[in-house]
């Protein structure tokens, strides 16, 4: 009890200092990712234009992905590969789709030939997948093709039942999962609120992943909130920095560990 208290107490300390004080590892991170990258020009880089580090997640063989893909990463962006999965209601999934009906070769052929469309990708997330994500299985065939071109993956986590993160730790691959979907209702109210519910997550938690989409009624809530992440002392991040920040930790406390 004792212990408990004067981590509570410096807990407390931390927080009442200004942000500025606080080592990077110990300030509170807020990852975004902008999702379904690649269907509108327009849309998409009107989200390129947002602030700060973002990850842009592009669908594979659309219109757009190339020349989005492209710009996001010759303006120092960062792009990975919103892989379609099969979901619960069978909602189409357009080109380079993953199914439970494909065999391990048909489903590693689809994502690399996905992956290979997209060159700059340095990790995946989830599109839709609310039934694949479910299955072991297909699942780890698809963390082996991740582990083997060594990429992340990001659980967009589209049902509670997910076993990504589970499959992805067992295969070794780098991941983390979403926290706040941004834009499920699409009132600027709504995007608003949720976009604050992160930040809380952000505060308390000392993490928040966030996805939302290029939606005009996303990027204009986007605009005048995410500026102020800084004055909340709030550091905003991307994907494969976060992930890289948490190996580093991993790797301080093991030595440490060891050491002992």
């Amino acid at each position: 009890m004792a212990m408990a208290v004067r981590l509570w107490l410096v807990a407390l300390c931390l927080l009442a200092l200004p942000a500025w004080a606080a080592p990077l590892a110990e300030r509170p991170k807020l990852v975004l990712i902008i999702d379904d990258m690649g269907l509108s020009l327009e849309r998409g880089r009107a989200a390129l234009a947002l602030p700060g580090p973002i990850t842009y997640a592009v669908l594979p063989f659309r219109p757009h992905s190339r020349e989005l893909s492209l710009e996001a990463t010759s303006e120092g962006k960062e792009v990975i590969l919103h892989a379609p999965m099969e979901n619960m209601r069978h909602l189409k999934l357009g080109p380079g789709a993953l199914t439970p009906q494909q065999s391990r070769e048909q489903m590693q052929q689809q994502l690399n030939a996905a992956l290979d469309s997209i060159p700059e990708a340095i990790g995946v997330n989830n599109h839709m997948g609310s039934l694949l994500t479910q299955l072991d299985e297909p699942m780890s065939w698809v963390m082996e093709v991740i582990h083997n071109r060594g990429l992340f993956f990001i659980d967009s986590r589209t049902t509670a039942d997910t076993r990504a993160m589970a499959v992805a730790h067992s295969a070794g691959v780098p991941s983390v999962e979403r926290n706040v979907f941004l834009d499920n209702d699409l009132s600027v109210e709504a995007i608003t609120h949720e976009f604050q519910r992160a930040v809380d997550l952000a505060l308390t938690e000392g993490r928040a992943v966030v996805i939302g989409h290029p939606h005009p009624q996303t990027i204009s809530v986007l605009q005048t909130m995410l500026p102020t992440l800084g004055e909340l002392g709030i550091v905003q991040m991307s994907a494969a920095a976060y992930l890289n920040e948490i190996e580093d930790a991993q790797r301080r406390l093991l030595a440490r560990q060891t050491a002992h």
